[in-house]
């Protein structure tokens, strides 16, 4: 019999997924068209749906705020970092390849080709660190999740994880409202992920709420739930100016509600009557397909697309792109996780053996 928690886990897998898949139809169906990136290629018929769908970006974002406070409750500050590190860092390494691969041989009209120095700067995930762009327009919140990692990682090292996770995370959302609303400080959104703080809060205080009813749990939970509503309004200024269109207040209005409901939904229902080892392996799909989908999809376009054969190449690309994710989570996620945990257990009892050597 599936557990509470293992139940939860198998929703939000189905989830992610989804989610994964929605932000590959706002990129296909509407930004690429837009922006020049498929060569000309798009899908206007599609567009007034699809550019919605950026939406999934929101549910993720939530989704990591529950997820990644269950799996940091009842561990150490190291061994968080060591499970993210391994959760992540491979994955990342093997999909950034595959992108330089595919944009060196088919140029994507609108981005320079990648370089050996760009390349080798994703080592780090974060290649900005090191002054390199981005080899795919996604990884940007794949930064905004590390960030994120970075503070559970301190407040598990400060005891606040546990005992102060309350008043840290009003004062996260009071200074992103600052922020988003009067200062204005690019360093800070950066920092604070103040654009997105409401839907990592949420995902968090739900955890916790769950964890512990109580009003002082809910009264966060009913905070962050309320900035993060609040924020498609104050972001909604900048898809303006990037795409030149203006979205509908009472849609505007409903992106966050529906991010919030799914993902409160999928967390406290019973599981789906689904085969966990199914739930568990269509998860596995969804970080290799967002890592991947972006700029190789536009390049496929960019390459094959005409405007007679557009949807059967989008069927084709999306075929490819799931089973190469399969393969990626089957094939390689697995060993190369259990070789960082594997790793990281022995340098700690190394620290550890050293520390009470006698002297």
């Amino acid at each position: 019999m599936t557990s509470p928690k293992t139940a939860r886990l198998l929703n939000l897998d189905i989830l992610r997924l989804v989610s994964a898949l929605m932000v590959l139809v706002f990129h296909y169906g509407f930004r690429m068209r837009i922006t020049g990136e498929g060569g000309g290629m798009g899908f206007p018929d599609l567009a007034p749906v699809a550019m919605w769908f950026d939406t999934g970006l929101l549910i993720f974002f939530a989704i990591s705020g529950y997820v990644i406070t269950m799996s940091a409750q009842g561990r150490s500050a190291y061994d968080f970092a060591a499970g993210r590190v391994a959760r992540l860092w491979p994955m990342f390494v093997v999909c950034a390849t595959m992108t330089a691969v595919v944009l060196t041989v088919w140029p994507v009209p609108t981005i320079d080709p990648p370089t050996v120095k760009q390349w080798l700067a994703h080592v780090v995930i974060i290649s900005r660190g090191l002054g390199q762009p981005f080899l795919d327009g996604a990884y940007w919140t794949i930064a905004y999740e590390i960030i994120f990692y970075a503070w559970v990682f301190l407040a598990i090292a400060t005891g606040l994880f546990e005992r102060g996770w309350r008043l840290a995370v009003m004062a996260w959302l009071a200074v992103s409202v600052l922020n988003e609303a009067v200062i204005g400080s690019g360093a800070l959104q950066k920092l604070l992920i103040t654009e997105y703080s409401g839907y990592f809060a949420f995902g968090l205080s739900l955890y916790k709420a769950q964890q512990c009813f109580s009003v002082r749990n809910i009264l966060v939970l009913g905070l962050s739930a309320c900035w993060a509503i609040a924020t498609p309004f104050l972001t909604e200024p900048d898809f303006v100016t990037m795409y030149g269109l203006n979205r509908s207040v009472t849609g505007l209005a409903m992106v966050g509600p529906v991010a919030l409901a799914a993902v409160a939904f999928c967390a406290m229902t019973p599981s789906l009557r689904i085969s966990p080892a199914l739930a568990i392996g269509l998860g596995g799909l969804t970080y290799p397909l967002y890592l991947l989908h972006q700029n190789i999809g536009y390049a496929v376009f960019a390459r094959f697309g005409t405007g007679q054969n557009r949807w059967s190449v989008a069927a084709v690309l999306i075929a490819i792109l799931l089973l190469v994710s399969w393969a990626i989570s089957r094939a390689i996620e697995p060993s190369a996780r259990r070789a960082i945990i594997r790793t990281s257990i022995y340098l700690k009892d190394g620290f550890r053996r050293r520390r009470h050597r006698p002297a």
